[in-house]
């Protein structure tokens, strides 16, 4: 009797448990009458103008296409909440409008609309050079010069010290480097069918963003002239070189007049102090004012053979897509180029993180296979990043996202009703973190 008198009250519990979490769902769910909850797609003017269109400088390079026209529907997660409380009590004002702006957890767009500008897709043509292919060989920096054509250039053990000590400051060998040229060859890795890739010649002009601190010079400058060298110029707006707070004597006055050899092309910003990866390339999106679209490289880096159009062209097609290139690897030590390892037969791989945060490289799947025509062409990825910043639809201009504690900082979170949240950190988080600029869980 004990037994079943305990078999029935545990059944009650777990029912009665059941039931509450489905009232408790039912009460957080948006109901279907409200107003409006996800906002208003508002219809906004073609935007041909360029941003910052008071800024002298700004007439000096014309962009191939007009500055695309982008709608999307805005949420403002705050006000919801605001509303919602509103039902509730009646604190708001009779409008129903949020009373403090300032205190927006999160805008975000939802849902995009290509722009309206016509673009024609690539078309592979096998046997026939593509239109942005080089035509002959590239030139090398220095004939037979080290390091040309990506070849490995191994110094002898007499600079065995040297070596050590500028991969200890700069964290590669910029011995090797500084006697490499800045204009050097480079082997060309991609499969043999992106050549024949025919793109519109309509791409949308681009600003670089390249952030740097205490960069060696070489390794600095020779992604610099293979920018330059191998993107066709009408499609370069500006350079723009932001200093992260370096310290080092070369990188001032130096590179100030380096850098005049461009006639204003590139451009040299210096932060105040020292604001971090991230921040400064927002920075940089700030001060770049001449490109339809940001392009972000690393300081040491070298860009490859016709790189600028697969990049643009889908962006070119569809403004609200983001791209990605595949990134091979240069060896630190002798300078030379391969192709990054990891995913499948072809090497194609998207990214992603494990539960570890560790970067992997995932192989394309049989389903992501199955839509693709040729072996070159996109594909989707999908990747995250803790702090997103949101791009203005209209002038493209980049704020930080509101919410979050005092330095905007926040973790993700979904509340009971599926929505986004930005929640601030806590005191014990805070109270771990020696920086302010260091990551956190």
């Amino acid at each position: 009797m004990r037994l079943k008198l305990g078999f029935i009250l545990r059944s009650l519990l777990v029912t009665g448990a059941f039931l509450g979490l489905v009232v408790l769902w039912s009460s957080l769910t948006p109901k279907s009458t409200d107003d409006k909850s996800f906002g208003r797609v508002e219809e906004r003017a073609v935007f041909n103008a360029l941003p910052n269109a008071k800024n002298p400088v700004v007439g000096k390079f014309k962009p191939v296409v007009p500055w695309p026209h982008v709608e999307g529907v805005e949420v403002d997660l705050e006000s919801i909440r605001q509303k919602n409380e509103g039902r509730n009590n009646n604190h708001l004002n009779p409008k129903g409008q949020v009373q403090n702006q300032e205190n927006v957890m999160q805008k975000q767009y939802v849902t995009f609309k290509p722009h309206t500008h016509a673009y024609s897709d690539p078309v592979l043509q096998r046997g026939t050079l593509g239109n942005f292919e080089p035509k002959e060989p590239e030139p090398q920096g220095v004939p037979g010069g080290p390091g040309e054509g990506s070849k490995a250039f191994v110094l002898g053990p007499e600079y065995k010290d040297s070596i050590q000590a500028s991969i200890k400051e700069f964290g590669f060998n910029m011995v090797a480097s500084d006697m490499i040229s800045l204009d050097r060859s480079i082997r060309d890795l991609r499969h043999e069918e992106c050549k024949y890739w025919h793109y519109n010649e309509n791409l949308l002009t681009s600003s670089v963003v390249i952030v740097f601190h205490n960069e060696g010079w070489s390794t600095l400058m020779r992604t610099v002239h293979s920018l330059i060298k191998r993107t066709p110029r009408r499609y370069l707006a500006e350079v723009v070189l932001i200093d992260d707070y370096s310290s080092k004597e070369h990188l001032k006055s130096r590179l100030e007049d380096y850098i005049k050899q461009w006639n204003g092309l590139v451009k040299v910003f210096r932060n105040e102090k020292r604001e971090g990866l991230i921040q400064a390339r927002s920075i940089g999106a700030r001060k770049a004012t001449l490109g339809q679209v940001l392009i972000y490289l690393d300081a040491h880096c070298e860009v490859g053979i016709n790189w600028y159009a697969p990049l643009v062209a889908p962006i070119s097609k569809d403004r609200t897509i983001s791209t990605v290139p595949l990134i091979d690897y240069i060896d630190g030590n002798d300078y030379t180029i391969e192709t990054q390892q990891g995913g499948d037969e072809d090497g194609l791989a998207r990214g992603a993180w494990d539960w570890s945060l560790l970067w992997k490289r995932v192989p394309l799947n049989s389903k992501e296979k199955s839509q693709r025509k040729h072996k070159s062409e996109p594909y989707r990825t999908v990747c995250t990043v803790p702090l997103i910043d949101s791009i203005n639809g209209q002038t493209y201009s980049i704020e930080a996202q509101g919410g979050g504690d005092e330095d905007g900082f926040a973790r993700g979170a979904w509340d009971w009703s599926m929505l986004w949240k930005r929640i601030p950190l806590t005191s014990k988080e805070k109270q771990k973190r020696l920086t302010r600029t260091e990551p956190y869980r």
